[in-house]
């Protein structure tokens, strides 16, 4: 049996008995509040420049314009703060019909002025995810509640103003708020919940805004949210199984099977567009080397890890995109697994036997990275690489490879949508950046730019064109090996069997708890 085939045998082990040493009975809750077992915290309250796991919070907080909904057999745009809208021919002006009688939790109403505060704001700051409204040339207000857009090119604005982050309103008092208080925590929306407190790395509380505009007519609605950070993914299970939590986020697979027999937890997986994947730095030793690159990559099974390590809850990638996402186009061919090509790769590398080392960075609460991880090892291993396992909580793994001197060869790394487009993969992971954000491989390649640059703004008017586009930038990716697909996702839904509400959509990843009830 393969080294990490036994550890697998062994996580599974070691799973049940610490299940055997959760409550064995369910507690009984009788209060309103809805309780998430998350593994990680926030890292910045802006919601102009949050763009991580602060997603889970503030969707709970803030709204979009429009809300994107591809949970059906064909995506539509459904109203948010805006009630309808309309374009010119030619793409360039698009007018929002603003929703009426709505308050931030601050006390300021929302109105055109707001929008137009919200995204100069963002273009100003130009950072996270403020790039979504880089096409935008200026917004107009056309009275009280109707805001115009003028765009420098005729991109999907629908998209844009309904991305997943971004694109949240919020008050324009945080011009006011000092740097010091935002640090502490801050929130002033127009959705559901309005944030009561936050203690760094334990929890986060969501209150119920009694002033919200779409009201709480339903008796079953939760008035509370709490956000527990629990770093070890058995001790957030326990949570679930015992009812301590109502949800718990990012369960390892091999943990599940052992709830199969527990009727007070539902376990169900949902379409989504999220992807595992490993970035490989271009510019750091050993992996500045093509046929180093292409080596590793040939080391990767993946109809192994979907076998024995996703076990059913993701299938092997078709590309660099998930193969469910619109306008996707499978690119010619993946690098196989095949460890007699890798180790003729790595002859062709030409690199010193005694500089033989790479390290490889990743997010220590997944077992399907660290089982991945174990994999490589072993493979490496095989055709003469070492490979030093470094895991990590993702927020600090993110800060030391956004620096060079301090960034590993590879990195694991999971994407979900920004703007639901392909665009936003290659934009946010690909695109030529002076510093990094995202672009954790440190490429740059012109032509990657411009073929990005075509095919967002033929989009909306020509998609066949941009599709066509999209996948020439897989090819090149994967050409210069600068990304190894690993698995396409299905969300994972961890539950107590008296929730009700959940609605599946794959252009967001996160769960919106004004749906939710807990049934009697």
């Amino acid at each position: 049996m393969k080294i990490w085939q036994s550890i697998i045998c062994s996580a599974i082990a070691t799973a049940a008995f610490l299940l055997e040493l959760s409550c064995s009975s369910a507690t009984t809750r009788t209060d309103n509040t809805f309780i998430i077992a998350t593994y990680d915290d926030v890292k910045d309250w802006d919601p102009a420049t949050a763009f991580s796991l602060e997603v889970l919070p503030m969707s709970n907080i803030y709204e979009p314009l429009l809300w994107y909904d591809a949970g059906g057999k064909k995506p539509v745009f459904i109203p948010g703060l805006a009630t309808s809208y309309t374009k010119s021919e030619d793409g360039l002006t698009w007018s929002f019909a603003l929703r009426e009688n709505v308050h931030f939790h601050d006390g300021q109403k929302f109105d055109a002025n707001a929008v137009k505060f919200v995204v100069e704001r963002n273009k100003t700051l130009n950072r996270g995810a403020s790039y979504i409204w880089s096409a935008v040339d200026s917004v107009r207000v056309d009275g009280s509640h109707q805001a115009a857009f003028e765009l420098k090119e005729p991109v999907p604005l629908d998209k844009i103003v309904s991305s997943q982050y971004g694109a949240w309103m919020y008050s324009p008092g945080i011009a006011h708020v000092s740097t010091d208080s935002m640090r502490n925590g801050f929130g002033a929306g127009t959705g559901p919940y309005h944030l009561k407190r936050w203690i760094r790395n334990n929890h986060i509380t969501l209150e119920k805004f009694d002033n919200y505009w779409g009201g709480w007519g339903n008796k079953n609605n939760f008035n509370a949210v709490q956000i527990q950070v629990v770093s070890e993914s058995s001790t957030r299970l326990q949570m679930v199984e015992s009812g301590l939590a109502d949800y718990a986020v990012l369960i390892p697979i091999q943990l599940l099977d052992l709830l199969e027999q527990n009727q007070d937890v539902k376990v169900s997986y949902h379409p989504a567009w999220i992807n595992h994947f490993y970035l490989l730095n271009t510019k750091k030793p050993p992996t500045d080397n093509i046929w180093v690159r292409r080596a590793i990559a040939a080391s990767l099974d993946r109809s192994t890890l979907a076998e024995y390590v996703y076990r059913g809850i993701a299938k092997e990638p078709a590309g660099v995109l998930p193969s469910n996402m619109p306008l996707f186009d499978a690119p010619d061919s993946l690098v196989q697994f095949n460890l007699s090509k890798a180790s003729n790769y790595l002859k062709k590398s030409g690199i010193d036997p005694n500089h033989n080392r790479l390290d490889i960075s990743y997010v220590s609460t997944s077992e399907e990275y660290r089982l991945t991880a174990l994999m490589l090892l072993d493979n490496l291993r095989k055709i003469g690489l070492e490979l030093a396992l470094k895991p990590g909580l993702w927020s600090t793994n993110w800060d030391k490879a956004k620096y060079l001197d301090t960034a590993p060869n590879i990195i694991s790394m999971a994407w979900w949508p920004t703007v639901s487009s392909p665009a936003d993969w290659f934009f946010g992971l690909y695109s030529s950046q002076d510093v990094p954000l995202f672009n954790l491989s440190y490429y740059s390649n012109t032509t990657v730019d411009s073929l990005l640059e075509s095919a967002w703004y033929q989009e909306s008017r020509f998609p066949d064109i941009a599709k066509n586009a999209y996948k020439s930038i897989q090819e090149i990716l994967i050409n210069d090996c600068v990304v190894i697909p690993a698995a396409d996702l299905s969300v994972q839904s961890i539950h107590r069997s008296n929730i009700t509400g959940f609605r599946n959509n794959p252009a967001y990843s996160t769960l919106l708890v004004y749906n939710l009830e807990r049934s009697e």
